[in-house]
């Protein structure tokens, strides 16, 4: 990167050197999400009548009958054992078989609101008519808590629906009242509710006090929708190679390929030089696993080639444009390679013989296009959106070109002082919108929406810094396939000399919010991604009984309410629309 540049973004980090993330504008459309009061869904009784009932065992005077008497102050129990490992059942019967897709236990709560003698170890069987089956097994379940009014159930969702004409719960490990210890409930039922078809439970991986939330990213574009902006939990997500000197990667383009992205960066990567290059991972997991960093252009003559724009043309053929310094400049100009499948580039160094050509452009032999060379290919139109560093009056410019290496200045595409990152098209309602990423070299990104390539709408505030990590935005690349903006993936660093940066991601998601139906607590306001497509939600508890509530990529159009479910520390869900 280019002195000038490198004190640009040295001097206006300056001036911000009080903010933080929160700058002062906001997108306006990020509005709260309601209160927990307004949000509590009522509460509906699915239930399956239960016929009839049978226990393993029975403690005098606490028959099983008392576990599907409808009063929670009775409750069965079992015999008394003398340490936790023994084994008792309850079993309940339906009029015949039926569906039934969750489990609702209420536990024995003490003086404490703490469950007594709820099973730690224990299996959910289902009744076929002629013999039971294992539906869903728990091991170390965490002691239910019931709020001062009401004693909580816990609510379990069953994998998958299943047709049966009882259930039965199955204890393996109990726990204690006093020195003996028992499994008691104090009500049982099952039932078949619809709601478990659109969030459904989809196993436990055993993360501490985190629930993740499958199926949440963004669906087909809105542009109303693109404002729940979600930081991936590996931060970064991907790190230069270490070597002789800082690792250095920034400047990201991603490019779907069919069955798998390729993220192409520049910096310094698994080099002993301090020259900048352009490299390769692919991705064949949707962002989960990277493969290996690979070199794609060398700087050749020039002291640095980066900032690079790469096109996969309709008839399969690939373009790449990228920025280019020679040894003895200061000032950067656009280069270009070509390559038959994205990987294999001639020419594969940086080359004075390899550079676009610009008319009507006053000044272009002195003009300094650095950090900002992004190409767009429609309708047979090559467009090129550059930023002159060399000059006062600063903005986004626009050229066009028949041939992708011959072009023609047409006028200032946006009126700002911003570098200009990467452009995608989507459509919506029959209209084709035309979506801009841009920084300031500063603690924030922009975009800016419109329905022209020659003309774009003022730009708004898209997503400030994470933390002090990511203090310094120097580039930005978004993620895209069809007609989905999956995320972006952004070049930042935590000094201001440009040579610590790290590629970070932040995916565009559904935002999920759960809220305790004992404590009236809630989780999600603060949520990370993993990839584009999972939420993980921190909690502070291990386990609590609620209700799960569903938004939209914008933050605040209510998509789903669960009904009443325990979620569990490390529980795994699937959101299905």
């Amino acid at each position: 990167m280019s002195k000038i540049l490198r004190i640009l973004l040295i001097l206006t980090i300056v001036v911000l050197a009080g903010c933080n993330k929160d700058l002062p504008e906001k997108n306006t459309k990020q509005a709260i999400t309601l209160d927990n009061q307004s949000l509590k869904a009522p509460l509906v009784n699915t239930s399956i009548p239960i016929v009839s009932i049978a226990a393993s065992s029975t403690y005098p005077s606490w028959s099983a009958s008392n576990a599907i008497d409808s009063n929670t102050a009775t409750s069965w129990s079992s015999v008394r054992h003398a340490g936790p490992d023994g084994a008792e059942f309850i079993q309940f019967y339906f009029s015949g078989t039926t569906d039934v897709n969750y489990v609702k236990l209420t536990p024995r709560y003490g003086a404490n609101n703490a469950g007594l003698c709820f099973p730690q170890n224990f299996t959910i069987y289902y009744y076929t008519g002629t013999s039971w089956v294992a539906a869903k097994s728990f091991t170390n379940f965490a002691n239910p808590q019931k709020n001062d009014n009401y004693n909580l159930p816990v609510i379990i969702p069953l994998p998958v629906a299943v047709h049966a004409g009882g259930i039965k719960i199955e204890a393996t490990r109990l726990r204690a009242d006093g020195p003996n210890f028992y499994l008691q409930l104090a009500e049982v039922a099952a039932g078949y509710d619809d709601g478990f078809n659109h969030f459904k439970w989809a196993g436990n991986d055993n993360a501490v006090r985190q629930n993740r939330v499958n199926n949440a990213g963004s669906g087909t574009f809105n542009p109303d929708r693109i404002f729940n902006w979600t930081q991936d939990d590996r931060d970064p997500i991907i790190r230069g190679t270490t070597n002789a000197v800082s690792p250095n990667i920034y400047a990201p383009n991603i490019v779907y390929d069919g069955s798998a992205w390729n993220i192409y960066y520049g910096g310094w990567d698994n080099t002993s030089q301090k020259n900048d290059r352009i490299f390769a991972t692919v991705t064949h997991d949707d962002f989960l696993t990277f493969g290996p960093h690979t070199l794609m252009i060398g700087n050749g003559d020039r002291r640095h080639v980066n900032n690079e724009t790469v096109l996969k043309k309709p008839d399969g053929s690939w373009l790449m444009y990228y920025t280019s310094l020679p040894q003895n400049s200061v000032t950067n100009k656009p280069s270009f390679a070509t390559s038959p499948d994205g990987i294999a580039w001639t020419p594969n160094v940086g080359s004075g013989n390899s550079m676009l050509t610009m008319a009507n452009y006053p000044g272009w032999a002195t003009a300094d296009v650095n950090g900002s060379n992004v190409g767009y290919f429609e309708n047979g139109t090559y467009h090129l959106y550059f930023n002159d560093f060399a000059t006062k009056r600063r903005a986004v410019h626009h050229a066009v070109s028949t041939d992708g290496i011959n072009f023609s200045y047409t006028g200032d595409a946006l009126a700002e002082d911003l570098v200009a990152q990467d452009v995608k098209a989507f459509t919506y309602n029959n209209t084709t919108y035309y979506l801009m990423g841009m920084h300031h070299n500063g603690q924030e990104l922009r975009y800016s929406l419109g329905n022209s390539l020659t003309s774009f709408a003022a730009s708004s505030f898209l997503f400030g810094n994470h933390n002090a990590g990511d203090l310094y935005i120097t580039s930005m690349g978004f993620v895209t396939n069809a007609n989905r903006l999956y995320g972006v993936i952004y070049g930042a660093g935590p000094i201001g000399d440009l040579s610590h940066n790290s590629l970070h991601a932040r995916w565009l998601t559904k935002k999920v919010i759960f809220i305790s139906d004992r404590t009236n607590m809630r989780w999600g306001d603060i949520e990370k991604a993993h990839g584009p497509n999972q939420v993980i939600l921190y909690m502070n508890t291990d386990m609590k009984t609620g209700h799960f509530y569903v938004y939209d990529t914008d933050g605040t159009t209510l998509l789903y309410t669960s009904p009443q479910v325990t979620m569990r520390s490390g529980d795994v869900w699937t959101y299905n629309q």
